[in-house]
This record gives C-alpha cells, sequence and structure tokens, in this order.
C-alpha cells in the first residue's frame, strides 16, 4: 500500500492532503509548522487498525494554498471542513496537535453531529503569562529581511528551537539531520505570512495561531473527547484547565518526552489513540 496524494476544494483555494488505507475516515493535522506529512511513518500502523487516513497540510501550510494571512482558527476550520465535506467526509474521526488541536476543537463545534470523537494533543491552554514564557523561546527570530543577516539562518534556528519544544532532549546532530531538514523544508513550505503571522500574533486576527483561547472554547466541545499531553511536552502546563473546561474528555499523559516523534513509539502512540477511537 502507498500513500496518495490529492487536492480538496476549499473556500479560498485547494487544500494538498495525504491518504492511505480503507476503513473509518480519520482526519490528522499536522502541528505547526508542519502537515500531514507528519504522520506519514504512523499510516501503516493506523490503516492496521482499521481506518483511512486522510492527513491534510492546513491553509497557509505544506503544499496547500496560502490565502490563508491573518485567519482565525475558526477561519482555517471552516475552510478545511469545507474541502472534507468535498471529499464526501460526511462522518469521522479526528487528530490534531497544538495549534491543529484548536482546528479540530473548531471543526467540532462547528459541526458536532460529523465528528464522532476527537484528539487533542497538547491542547493550546495556556494562560497569558505561559504563552508569553513559552513564545520566549522564540525571541529575535523573524523571517523578516534584517541587516544583520539573520534571516540568513532563520529556518535552521526556529526548527532547532520548536523541536527542542517537543523534546528538550533534541539536538541537531548527524543522527538527526534527516529530521531537521524535513521540518526546514515544512517552513519553507509554510508561506511568509503564516510564519510572520505566528511569530507576531500581534498582526493575527483574535482566536488565530497563538493568540487562540483555548480557555473559552473548551466548554463548547461536546463530542467525546481524548486528552493527550507528555511529561516533558511544552504545552503540558496548561494539560490541567483543559481537562477542568472539557466537557466530555478522558485524560491519558505520555511518560518522558512526546512519542510522535520517536519512532520507536509509534505503536504506543496509535494504540491509545485506536483504543479510544473505538470506543
Amino acid at each position: 500500500m502507498t500513500t496518495r496524494m490529492g487536492y480538496m476544494d476549499g473556500l479560498h483555494g485547494q487544500i494538498h492532503y495525504r491518504s492511505y488505507g480503507e476503513g473509518d475516515p480519520l482526519v490528522l493535522l499536522g502541528w505547526s509548522p508542519s502537515g500531514g506529512r507528519m504522520y506519514e511513518h504512523l499510516f501503516p500502523l493506523f490503516a492496521a487498525r482499521g481506518f483511512r487516513l486522510i492527513a491534510p497540510d492546513l491553509p497557509g501550510y505544506g503544499r496547500s494554498h496560502k490565502n490563508a494571512e491573518g485567519w482565525s482558527i475558526a477561519q482555517t476550520a471552516e475552510d478545511l471542513a469545507h474541502g472534507l465535506k468535498n471529499l464526501g467526509l460526511e462522518s469521522a474521526f479526528a487528530v490534531g496537535g497544538h495549534i491543529s488541536a484548536a482546528v479540530v476543537a473548531e471543526l467540532s463545534i462547528a459541526n458536532p453531529e460529523r465528528w464522532r470523537r476527537i484528539v487533542l494533543d497538547g491542547s493550546p491552554t495556556l494562560n497569558a503569562e505561559q504563552t508569553k514564557e513559552l513564545m520566549s523561546h522564540f525571541v529575535g527570530l523573524s523571517p523578516v529581511f534584517s541587516e544583520d543577516g539573520s534571516h540568513k539562518t532563520f529556518v535552521w534556528d526556529s526548527t532547532e528551537r520548536f523541536l527542542r519544544e517537543w523534546d528538550p532532549d533534541y539536538r541537531a546532530c548527524p543522527e538527526t539531520i534527516v529530521t531537521q531538514y524535513a521540518y526546514m523544508s515544512d517552513y519553507l513550505l509554510m508561506g511568509y505570512g503564516a510564519i510572520k503571522g505566528y511569530l507576531e500574533p500581534a498582526n493575527t486576527k483574535p482566536g488565530g495561531l497563538s493568540t487562540y483561547d483555548g480557555i473559552a472554547r473548551w466548554p463548547l466541545v461536546t463530542v467525546p473527547t481524548l486528552a493527550l499531553t507528555a511529561e516533558r511536552e511544552a504545552l503540558r502546563a496548561g494539560h490541567g484547565t483543559a481537562m477542568s473546561l472539557l466537557p466530555n474528555a478522558r485524560d491519558h499523559r505520555f511518560p518522558g518526552s512526546h512519542p510522535l516523534l520517536d519512532p520507536k513509539r509509534g505503536a504506543e502512540y496509535v494504540g491509545v489513540i485506536a483504543d479510544f477511537l473505538r470506543g
């Protein structure tokens, strides 16, 4: 079985996606700055559990259209929902992590009848002080042209820093260079506007990217939800708050760093999600 590529028609342009397997449709949304690519190593494991995978690149990301500058999370979800409906998905499961967890939440809030169960992985539920602390790790990074030449190393530096947010032990070295370049490619495909919006949230509409207010939105998520975190995950600080606000949620906490980036822990990650989705 091979991964197939395609495009769905959103409201504002074409949305690129990967598909794999047969069975119950499961939408997988990548963590910023990545897209569907970051789940490819897990496709066979999910397919073996009877799922048909649809892994889109969010508008503004990957190979999807770039007509999304300044969008809120709700606008992103609306565009994606239109595209998924055009694929014939009337009922599905969905998984999203970090920013894309917010997109999954908004999909379910807008159309709860279409989403049987959802997974919010690393729910963005930080308060203003915690968000400031998280974003402080990216201070000084900008794609904007500068006389000191910092724009020349922006993609490398940003990739290294956000990979450390997912795994505090991450370091660029000969063993990790393939991973480093894969996510650098994701950054370059992301689009200038989307990158700038993430690093400069003051230029983003309320509800978008790092300005998303999960604390206000989680009580509106009524579908059965699995909330994931890991002991050393960047958004762990807000996990308890998310659990207290999500009306219909189950809690799971992975030991150590997040298993999504660890090829040795793929079966662990897929197993937790698949068992929940199957109820």
